[in-house]
């Protein structure tokens, strides 16, 4: 007669957090949110630096245009006279912010109405962008959405591991 022992291998918890890790793909919102905070830190950083965050610092205003900035709304910097288009890129609830976002889709911006051509340059204004997407957006929000969906949590637990599980 054979001797033969019976092994039962529970799956529940691993289906419980399989079903959570499909449930948390379907909805990026809190991914959105994240990736929002790092985006209006690095503009005000971009602000802070005329442009060097964003990978080339922004051309010097006209001297003479800049005289006469200087004297009427103060030295504020470049891109910057009354501080609408830098508020809708470094504050959520600015006047011209745009913050959308859906479960899959997010937008960031600003639709003050100069933006425009501050962005693009025109015949007589040089190019400025004060919109850019930092060099590691796409590899940090990769990583963002992958916590997301695998723990539930931003920045937690990556944390955790690139530690080496050392307390």
């Amino acid at each position: 007669m054979p001797v033969k022992t019976k092994v039962d291998i529970d799956t529940s918890k691993l289906r419980k957090r399989f079903v959570a890790m499909a449930r948390r793909s379907d909805d990026f919102k809190s991914v959105f949110r994240w990736m929002f905070q790092q985006l209006q830190k690095a503009h005000m950083r971009n602000f802070q630096t005329q442009g060097a965050e964003s990978g080339g610092v922004w051309k010097p205003l006209d001297p003479q245009y800049a005289s006469w900035k200087t004297e009427n709304y103060g030295a504020n910097g470049i891109l910057v006279r009354t501080g609408d288009l830098k508020n809708s890129l470094t504050m959520n609830s600015s006047r011209g912010a745009v913050r959308d976002m859906g479960a899959r889709t997010a937008y960031f911006g600003t639709n003050i109405g100069y933006a425009k051509f501050h962005q693009a340059g025109t015949s007589n204004m040089a190019q400025r962008e004060p919109l850019f997407l930092p060099k590691l957006m796409a590899h940090d929000t990769a990583r963002a959405v992958g916590e997301h969906i695998v723990y539930g949590t931003i920045g937690k637990e990556y944390a955790f591991l690139k530690r080496g599980f050392r307390p």
